[in-house]
């Protein structure tokens, strides 16, 4: 390939900006094309296809850390006293939330355990909706084979990504495009948030709180906008880098898998993920018949998904953050905090059988 050809393995400061060039290009064309999550969806397809074309694809860790933090500051800049008062909505939404993550991990471990024939931990591993560095490290532990529990995860995630922009925006009546705020918080506003979100999610961080850079930066950023320090969110386009650096970190991800193996495990991973989809879109029916919560918003909020990725889906779908938000970081911190348990304990019954 060309572009490989440009870019030495070790001249990685090339290599990330052609990386995210490529995603950025990727963006641009879905955008041109009027299609929805646009910016996040299309970056995260044209890397993926230029890392299974050869291109030795690279991004940068502390990129991640950026759009965790800002993530978390948009979150809680959109929290206002009316986020307050819905909130008494969610109860319901959490436990429909825990059913349905149960669910979701329960039929993609009978899937691949049953259908495909993998070994247990494998199966188990492969099918947990979210907490994906936390999932492989556990997996790892297990002895779970770690090129079919990696592989199939991202193949999950990318068709994820790829599919249910397209849904909510039909559901939608066609139109999912994101609201551009004209007019956000004053440069004054914006340099508090980011300052306060930032230690905010630093300090979460280094606590080792669960989602703690997200978790840590939304609280910060809640805390100076409830008490009326700023009048408003930082601008939603400070999130299109964002959408287009978290798009390329998940099509980069193939870059250390071998490609006959992605090959041999993608009907797997399609699969897998159409058993998960279906079981998530079930719990959320069910939720929504006994809420006053829409459709939309908890399709996205009970996703099978990272966490970032279905919070930015958010912004990019014009939903409620901080319910989108909420719900992804309550998933997230259940799993990290309940998979280590049921892990162990799963672990010493299967040695028992």
């Amino acid at each position: 390939m060309i572009l490989a050809s440009l870019t030495p393995a070790g001249w990685a400061p090339a290599r990330v900006m052609l990386t995210l060039m490529i995603g950025a290009a990727g963006g641009a064309l879905f955008a041109y094309a009027d299609l929805p999550a646009a910016w996040l969806a299309g970056s995260m397809i044209a890397v993926s296809a230029a890392v299974l074309a050869g291109f030795p694809a690279a991004i940068y860790d502390p990129a991640r850390v950026a759009v965790f933090i800002v993530l978390g500051i948009q979150i809680g800049g959109s929290i206002g006293p009316d986020t307050l008062q819905r909130m008494i909505h969610w109860p319901t939404s959490v436990i429909a939330l825990a059913l349905t993550v149960l669910a979701v991990t329960w039929s993609g471990y009978a899937f691949f355990r049953y259908v495909y024939g993998w070994d247990r931990p494998t199966a188990l591993f492969s099918s947990v909706p979210g907490a994906l560095s936390l999932t492989l490290l556990l997996a790892d532990e297990a002895r779970a084979d770690m090129p079919r529990v990696t592989i199939v995860q991202c193949i999950r995630l990318f068709f994820l990504v790829s599919v249910l922009p397209g849904v909510i925006a039909m559901m939608e009546g066609g139109s999912a495009a994101p609201i551009v705020a004209p007019v956000a918080s004053s440069l004054r506003d914006g340099v508090l948030l980011l300052a306060v979100g930032t230690a905010g999610g630093l300090a979460a961080e280094k606590l080792k709180l669960p989602a703690g850079l997200i978790l840590g930066a939304l609280a910060a950023s809640a805390a100076v906008s409830l008490t009326g320090l700023v009048q408003g969110p930082l601008s939603n386009f400070i999130l299109f880098p964002a959408y287009i650096i978290l798009g390329t970190m998940i099509g980069a991800r193939f870059q250390s898998f071998d490609r006959r193996l992605i090959g041999r495990l993608l009907l797997a991973g399609i699969c897998g993920f159409a058993v998960a989809l279906v079981v998530a879109v079930a719990g959320t029916l069910a939720a929504s018949a006994v809420s006053d919560i829409s459709l939309t918003h908890m399709l996205v909020a009970f996703a099978p998904g990272g966490l970032e990725a279905m919070t930015i889906m958010a912004f990019a779908l014009n939903l409620d953050p901080a319910y989108v938000g909420s719900m992804q970081i309550v998933r997230y911190i259940g799993i990290s905090v309940l998979l280590p348990l049921g892990a162990k304990w799963l672990e010493r019954r299967w040695q028992e059988a």
